[in-house]
């Protein structure tokens, strides 16, 4: 082994999983070079979550840098020639119009961003995944990009890293644990080992499920929670003996049961001939903070695996013997089976970008194996170009508030989103249950009175309409377009619109509490503000002064006008 360094211009801590790797590949690729990588397994990773990771890959989803991601890494995977482009379904059971009402949604996304899902008849559903009952199924969406990342995407990594130190530009270290990060005036200065220390000009975290406790060595506290996600295997299943694959069906999500499955190939492959079956938990998700994880030598498995209670999935596993009757006659394979740990979300997405004490410091968590390289050319461009060439708003760490970075707050959502992985549909207004009432506006309790529609947007409780306000429906309900079906009128008020139409024939009060305020100062924060904003700045910071000199409001409009704005 190489003599430890004591600098470097970029440490990736956890650097032995999908995400770390493909974030010191895109790294090299910009141009990087002097880049130390760390974990505290082995390199690839033989504890954390790529280890045991389903791989899948499905381009489906309502956010567009979700689609993105997932493309790009289906076709990074598969120019390293480790992808079987298998396609996967997606179906809504018989009876199932609340499914099946979401994977035509997913359709009309699925054209919106350019992907090739569409639907198929319960007929095409048997051709492809024989394993079903055709009879139990209504319809559902084929996805022919979806597909396997094989063997595994941990052997991506260790080629990613192996390519990565062969070039010169990385030097790694394996079972080397960070134990402190050093900060110096609000910047990144290095990261302590028992090996030693490195001097960094730059840090990465993509410590996975253990990302948290590095993000704690300097105060601050990532929105993401490890849960339990049960993963079991039936066989043997010799359907696809001899053919060398890694996998013969397309994948199979059954949403509607929050399951999916598919069958890993060729007994002489990685998994070897078995029915795979995966389940997220909807009612009572396992979670499980860092600090409660197990070290290797204390877990059965590995640290991130977790061992598997039939009772957690006799009810939906019984369930999915209906759809797919194969499980039933299968033997369970109980040594096998176990609970994953994958991370969630206390936000609906990863937790991305610069830290928001610590300058230098980057974190990259809560990113499935489906994203992973894309993750990589993200960062890679983020700390490299200052920016990303698509929106990153959604994944960006900046975005959480004070409030959303306590514990408490992050386990209560981490939980409803644990609830969502699979199952319900989520309404994108669906509002949380936990972490509300945070913030009240001084309106608050006159607001209740009056039968507040609340919603909630960065803490504060907000009013999207008012119960007291009905009648102005009997005045504008005809200028005010009925939503016939329940998802478009879901969370939407038809008296909002009232009390918009009323506003713009007479006059109304509007709280603004919940509206972000920010600091602009600085030589150049006029031109700044010239660039941002649609109005004339410096005609703007002449109103402020007028009235910081107590000029009164006939005067101001004698100077800019009375319909100035």
């Amino acid at each position: 082994m190489a003599e430890f360094p004591e600098k470097a211009k970029v440490v990736i801590v956890g650097l032995g999983g999908i995400v770390g790797a493909s974030i010191a590949h895109h790294l090299i690729e910009r141009g990087w070079d002097d880049i130390v990588g760390i974990d505290k397994s082995g390199i690839p990773t033989d504890i954390g979550s790529t280890a045991h990771a389903s791989d899948f890959c499905y381009t489906t989803s309502h956010d567009y840098l979700s689609v993105w991601t997932t493309q790009y890494s289906i076709d990074f995977f598969e120019k390293m020639g480790h992808y079987a482009r298998i396609g996967g379904l997606e179906v809504a059971r018989t009876g199932d119009h609340v499914w099946m009402e979401e994977i035509k949604r997913k359709l009309s996304s699925a054209k919106a961003f350019g992907t090739r899902a569409h639907y198929v008849s319960p007929a095409e559903i048997k051709k492809l995944f024989p394993l079903i009952e055709e009879d139990q199924v209504m319809g559902g969406m084929f996805d022919p990009d979806a597909g396997l990342v094989v063997p595994r995407s941990q052997t991506v990594a260790g080629k990613l890293v192996d390519a990565a130190e062969k070039s010169g530009k990385l030097q790694i270290f394996g079972n080397t644990p960070a134990t402190a990060l050093l900060v110096e005036n609000g910047r990144i200065k290095g990261v302590v080992t028992h090996r030693g220390t490195i001097m960094a000009d730059h840090v990465v975290v993509c410590a996975g499920i253990w990302g948290r406790l590095i993000a704690e060595m300097v105060g601050e506290d990532l929105p993401v929670m490890p849960v339990d996600h049960p993963l079991t295997f039936f066989g043997p299943y010799n359907e696809f003996e001899g053919t060398g694959k890694e996998i013969g069906f397309p994948l199979l999500r059954d949403q509607g049961n929050s399951a999916y499955m598919r069958d890993t190939g060729d007994p002489k492959t990685t998994e070897g001939g078995q029915i795979e079956w995966g389940y997220y938990e909807t009612d009572n998700p396992r979670l499980c903070h860092p600090r409660d994880i197990l070290e290797k030598h204390e877990a059965r498995l590995s640290p991130s695996q977790r061992d598997l209670d039939m009772e957690q999935i006799i009810e939906p596993l019984e369930r999915a013997m209906e759809l797919t009757p194969i499980l039933g006659e299968l033997g369970y394979n109980e040594g096998h089976s176990f609970n994953g740990l994958l991370q969630v979300s206390a936000a609906g997405g990863p937790s991305c970008g610069e830290s928001q004490k610590v300058r230098g410091l980057w974190y990259c968590v809560a990113i499935w194996v489906k994203d992973g390289p894309a993750y990589g050319k993200l960062i890679a461009d983020w700390m490299t170009d200052g920016r990303t060439h698509t929106d990153h708003a959604s994944i960006d760490y900046a975005r959480f508030y004070p409030h959303q970075l306590e514990e408490k707050f992050i386990e209560g959502r981490c939980f409803e989103a644990a609830q969502k992985i699979y199952f319900p549909a989520v309404h994108p207004r669906e509002p949380y249950a936990s972490g509300r009432n945070v913030k009240h506006s001084p309106f608050y309790e006159r607001e209740k009175e009056l039968g507040g529609y609340f919603m909630e947007l960065g803490g504060w409780e907000r009013a999207h309409g008012y119960a007291a306000n009905e009648h102005l429906l009997e005045k504008y309900g005809n200028r005010i377009p009925v939503r016939e079906n329940e998802w478009d009128n879901r969370h939407f008020w038809r008296v909002s619109n009232a009390e918009h139409l009323a506003m713009s024939e007479d006059c109304g009060i509007v709280n603004l509490s919940h509206f972000h305020m920010v600091d602009i100062e600085g030589p150049d924060h006029v031109e700044l503000l010239e660039w941002l904003c649609a109005f004339v700045v410096p005609a703007m910071e002449n109103v402020a002064l007028w009235h910081e000199r107590d000029i009164s409001h006939s005067s101001v409009e004698r100077m800019i006008g009375p319909d100035a704005t």
